[in-house]
């Protein structure tokens, strides 16, 4: 199974759905102050240019987007999360500079979130203190720890970010971890999003971080959970599960193409690749079509891939 990062997949799914995002966080806010009908921004390069560490891989994924207001006034929303589930003694310090950075450079109203994943309980940073002889500066920050909330809190109805929330609250029980418990809490997240009528697109964003925010031990496991969506969905006209499956197999055929192609040169790592999505999607059972679809070659090419094997 792909093995896609926490911090990848919450700064994908903070970007896809913003929106719901702010509204799930800040709903007065989101309703009464932000205009969602301008474009929003995400100030990767400004983040980086602050922080460069936050270019790096890192146990915690930040983000900084710029929205407007019903005034018209730009707002900046600085979003830190600790995604390996870890006490950071310097948390709270890295929110701090984050802040000051920005507010020098670029002279902005700022807001500022950090969610926690982590299951310890006596950590919960709010706010960074600096003190030197006589003097002392106090920033204090909103903290999301998701360990203190019930399901029932985190289901915020009508919001898609509920089941983002809820599949990280289900990761921090050990007791969820086993593929049998996995697969049972996934199967249910999934059926409620089926109920909740969500665009297609929305669906398809939330489906990917539940199926790989926590992984089975078991390849196989994996692959029966995606015949369930393709069961749960089967009623739902323009869900486009097909497309997403063959996205992952295309994906996934490529990138092991490409490994084993480093050595000999881009373009036959890319041909390798090709027939890993072959070989792939014909062992799952996808028709011909299906397969010339996915990878643009010839009914010709295929079969001879299919013969070689």
């Amino acid at each position: 199974m792909t093995n896609i990062s926490k911090d990848t997949l919450w700064k994908g799914i903070i970007e896809d759905l913003f929106e719901d995002f702010c509204a799930y966080f800040f709903p007065e806010w989101a309703a009464e102050v932000a205009d969602f009908s301008k474009p929003m921004e995400f100030l990767d390069k400004e983040l980086e240019a602050i922080a460069p560490e936050a270019s790096s891989p890192k146990r915690y994924a930040d983000k900084l987007v710029k929205v407007f207001t019903k005034t018209g006034d730009e707002q900046w929303i600085l979003i830190h999360i600790e995604v390996q589930g870890y006490q950071d003694e310097h948390f709270a310090q890295r929110m701090f500079t984050y802040f000051y950075r920005i507010l020098d450079r670029h002279q902005q109203k700022i807001m500022a979130l950090a969610i926690l994943t982590d299951n310890n309980p006596d950590f919960h940073p709010q706010k960074y203190t600096y003190k030197y002889e006589n003097t002392t500066h106090t920033y204090a920050f909103p903290s999301f720890k998701i360990l203190q909330k019930t399901e029932e809190m985190l289901d915020v109805s009508g919001n898609p970010f509920s089941l983002i929330m809820l599949t990280a609250k289900k990761a921090l029980s050990q007791a969820n971890l086993t593929d049998k418990a996995q697969f049972i809490w996934k199967r249910s997240l999934i059926e409620a999003l089926k109920e909740a009528n969500y665009s297609r697109e929305k669906i398809h964003t939330i489906l990917d971080f539940i199926r790989f925010y926590v992984r089975f031990d078991k390849e196989e496991n994996h692959q029966t959970l995606n015949k369930n969506i393709q069961t749960i969905f089967k009623q739902r006209q323009n869900m486009g599960i097909q497309e997403a499956i063959l996205q992952e197999v295309r994906e996934q055929g490529l990138e092991q193409g490409l490994s084993q192609g480093i050595e000999q040169g881009l373009s036959q790592g890319i041909s390798q690749g090709s027939e890993q999505v072959v070989l792939r999607m014909h062992k799952k059972g996808f028709s011909l079509e299906d397969i010339m679809e996915a990878t643009d070659l010839s009914q010709g090419r295929i079969e001879a891939i299919l013969a070689n094997k």
